[in-house]
């Protein structure tokens, strides 16, 4: 059977909180062993490079990954954003999660001027002069609240953490004339719009500019690609894991032949607790746990390892009753049971009813069986195992049997009986207390009671009703007893007035 969406939406639910506290617990531990494991916490960026700015980046998965140094050139465009990530600090990631390892908590933005009275002092010292340790230098980036800094700061315009230097080009006017040289030779002229002063060319400039942008794009795409390729590396490391740990478990269960599924969904991005879901489904877990459908359209899930420990006590329970192979050497002949709540315990009480009934089965309580539920010797097993009876159930039909059959061999008509009625007396407490050989021995006295009290009663022109003499004997009814009593000292009385015979041999036979 199936399981409905809300149970697996419920289970898929349980699994994952399972799985994410285990990834939490084995994060934690890494990060105690190790700082640079640690997602949540990025380090300070040594910077004892001159001419680079270093910074750390976290690579891998959040109880995978750990924090590897990088660095930048100063002249690199990327030299603003390595001056952001030099700063330590605790991170937005989690234990569970890496996403937002590479930010610091902290402000977004960082722009303004500097606080009254503060200085700069050196590489990668702190402010002085008022206090304040918002300005700082790191790698020739100057930096406010870990931020690269936008404004006017000691007098000087910085922008993204770079000082802004100006630059002065000069013109030429149009027709204008050049500079002159010394006497004897031709000035330079000048030409309608040209530059005036000989060097570098806007062309010159825009193509250093874009060879330079192209040389860092190259590095950035390379450094892009390998984080990529580490972090593609670190998923399918714990894909692997992943596929390990569930091919491990469904061994222990038997199902070998289900690796080849497992291989297939994990490595289609499918979670662990989702795999476990669908397993339900698969012909070769229903076969290996054909009651698990069952207990989970009832609500009673239980655990594999529950149902497995379920089967082991009932194999026990089977091989210590002696019941041949067949009755436990397959998960179908427990998958009926199982699937009914029937416990090892339960399982345990029914065989010693079989047994009971296999050890004394006499001819009569035999041909009771067959009339009232169709039961042979042989199908014994079959009916006190049958899923569908209760346990109190076949103990009060093993007894009705045993009663009816015993009772009828004791001389008792028990006229028109039905199993029904046979079951409703059976299951009083005086009957279900007995064991078959206490009720054989009560039987058989009531017997000679209600042999005794119907000559009496006929002597009298009376009817003896034979179930006095089991409501006598079995269940002590006082009302019967003094009934037979009294007419035993009746005819005691008569007995001896017609033959002045002491009636004591007489009371002996007809005494309770």
């Amino acid at each position: 059977m199936a399981m409905t969406e809300e149970q697996k939406k419920a289970r898929l639910a349980q699994l994952k909180a399972e799985r994410e506290k285990r990834i939490e617990e084995a994060a934690k531990a890494r990060a105690a062993a190790d700082p640079m494991k640690d997602p949540t916490n990025r380090p300070e960026a040594p910077q004892d490079r001159p001419g680079y700015v270093r910074y750390y980046a976290w690579i891998g998965g959040a109880s995978t990954g750990q924090w590897k140094l990088y660095e930048e050139s100063e002249d690199s465009p990327k030299a603003v954003s390595a001056a952001q990530r030099s700063v330590g600090g605790a991170t937005q990631a989690t234990f569970t999660s890496a996403v937002g390892a590479q930010t610091v908590i902290g402000p977004s933005t960082s722009t303004g001027n500097k606080p009254s009275g503060s200085t700069v002092s050196g590489t990668g010292s702190t402010v002085a002069g008022d206090g304040s340790n918002a300005y700082k230098t790191v790698g020739g980036i100057l930096l406010f609240n870990g931020m690269a800094f936008t404004g006017e700061y000691e007098g000087k315009t910085y922008k993204n953490g770079r000082l802004v230097t100006p630059t002065t080009v000069f013109t030429g006017s149009t027709g204008s004339t050049g500079f002159t040289g010394s006497t004897g030779s031709t000035g330079a002229t000048g030409s309608t719009g040209s530059t005036g002063a000989t060097g570098l060319t806007q062309a010159d400039v825009d193509a250093a500019i874009a060879k330079a942008l192209a040389a860092q794009q190259a590095k950035f795409d390379a450094l892009a690609a390998q984080q990529k390729a580490e972090a593609d590396a670190a998923k399918l490391a714990l894909k692997v894991k992943a596929k390990d740990r569930l091919t491990t478990l469904l061994a222990s269960y038997g199902l070998e032949g289900l690796a080849g599924f497992i291989d297939r969904r994990i490595m289609a991005d499918v979670s662990e607790e989702q795999v476990m879901v669908e397993l339900y489904d698969q012909p070769e877990y229903q076969q290996r746990f054909p009651g698990m459908a069952a207990l989970r359209k009832a609500g009673r899930t239980i655990t594999e390892k529950e149902y497995m420990a379920n089967e082991r006590a009932m194999t026990q329970t089977a091989r210590f009753f002696d019941l041949p192979k067949g009755f436990y050497d397959s998960p179908d002949d427990f998958g009926a049971l199982l699937a009914k709540e029937v416990s090892p315990k339960e399982y345990q009480d029914r065989l010693q009813v079989g047994q009971d009934l296999a050890r004394s089965l006499n001819p009569a309580v035999r041909s009771q069986l067959i009339e009232f539920y169709g039961v042979g010797e042989g199908d014994l097993t079959a009916f006190v195992l049958d899923a569908d009876r209760a346990l109190p159930l076949i103990q009060k039909q093993a007894k009705a049997a045993q009663f009816v059959g015993i009772g009828r061999a004791a001389g008792f008509t028990l006229g028109g009986m039905t199993a029904q009625q046979a079951e409703n007396i059976a299951g009083t407490e005086s009957y279900a207390k007995l064991s078959e050989a206490e009720l054989s021995k009560a039987l058989g006295a009531a017997g000679q009671l209600r042999s005794t009290q119907q000559r009496l009663a006929r002597l009298e022109g009376i009817e003896y009703n034979e179930q006095e003499a089991l409501s006598a004997v079995i269940e002590g009814n006082q009302t019967a007893l003094l009934a037979s009593q009294q007419r035993a000292q009746r005819e005691a009385a008569r007995f001896s007035t017609r033959s002045g015979i002491s009636g004591s041999t007489l009371r002996s036979t007809t005494a309770i």
